[in-house]
């Protein structure tokens, strides 16, 4: 899956350059976008255009998928009682998070831009249940999903609209692909009610501190707000990585052995709604 969505945002970024209403267009009534049918690269009706800009975002992000807890491969683990584990999805270990960004766009021509950015995202852990060790439930709570990473892409406009209240909308489509850091995971305060041992974990490692790919397919609406200034709402979806398993705590061969391999997952979808602003040197 992973492969399969880099490639969608691969062909998407090569698929721009053909895609929309190519190098000019005609700005709604009261936009302040350029107007004209001009192909220059410097002017656009009359009027140089702004090559470099500054942007910066915030808004939150819904976990809609991904495997965050794979316990249906524990083993059965010895002494008894043996766990009977669940898989747990990525929605239901994190609650809503969001996501902040910096960074910067240059304008290919009126239509198009390349654009990079950093950016930092968080969600809470939730308190799940992940199995049964006897007739008692496995629960624990999953670490904050903390990361950040940077992200380059390719931003096609098409053209402006009419719009109730406001001057003009201007719709676009993005792709980006880019690289995340995403902070180690664990499972903590796990209930031990069945505790027949001092060994026996209350925290166990998941998945180690570590470098992921990631991919995003995006829509969005700009609006002048000053002169230079435009601000936007943007969705779509977002890809992070496989992570990488963390079995410190259940290779030993003791008695957590019991819980190998309920950490076999680590990919994320998660579906923006993000508050964008645009200034334009």
């Amino acid at each position: 899956m992973r492969i399969l969505f880099c490639g969608v945002a691969a062909i998407a970024l090569s698929g721009c350059s053909w895609m929309g209403s190519g190098n000019s267009y005609k700005a709604a009534s009261g936009s302040n976008y350029a107007a004209g049918a001009s192909t220059s690269a410097c002017c656009v009706g009359g009027e140089r255009l702004s090559r470099w800009n500054f942007e910066q975002s915030i808004g939150a992000e819904f976990v809609v998928g991904g495997d965050a807890i794979t316990a249906s491969q524990v083993h059965p683990g010895f002494p008894a009682p043996a766990v009977e584990g669940i898989d747990v999805k990525m929605k239901d270990v994190y609650a809503t998070g969001y996501r902040a960004s910096l960074g910067g766009s240059y304008a290919i021509n009126p239509n198009r831009k390349l654009t990079l950015q950093g950016f930092y995202a968080q969600a809470d852990g939730n308190e799940v249940t992940w199995g049964e060790q006897g007739d008692v439930e496995l629960r624990g709570t999953m670490s904050d999903f903390k990361s950040y990473g940077v992200e380059a892409g390719l931003r096609q406009y098409f053209q402006p609209k009419g719009f109730p209240l406001l001057k003009s909308v201007r719709p676009y489509i993005e792709a980006r692909l880019g690289a995340e850091h995403v902070d180690a995971i664990s499972m903590n305060n796990i209930n031990q009610a069945v505790i027949t041992s001092p060994l026996t974990p209350t925290t166990l490692a998941m998945y180690e501190s570590t470098w992921v790919p990631t991919g995003s397919a995006l829509i969005g609406i700009e609006t002048p707000l000053f002169n230079r200034m435009t601000i936007g709402l943007e969705t779509g979806i977002r890809y992070s990585g496989h992570l990488k398993s963390d079995n410190s705590d259940v290779s030993t061969g003791g008695f957590s052995d019991r819980y190998a391999g309920f950490n076999n997952g680590g990919d994320r979808y998660t579906v923006p709604l993000t508050l964008r602003g645009r200034y334009r040197f």
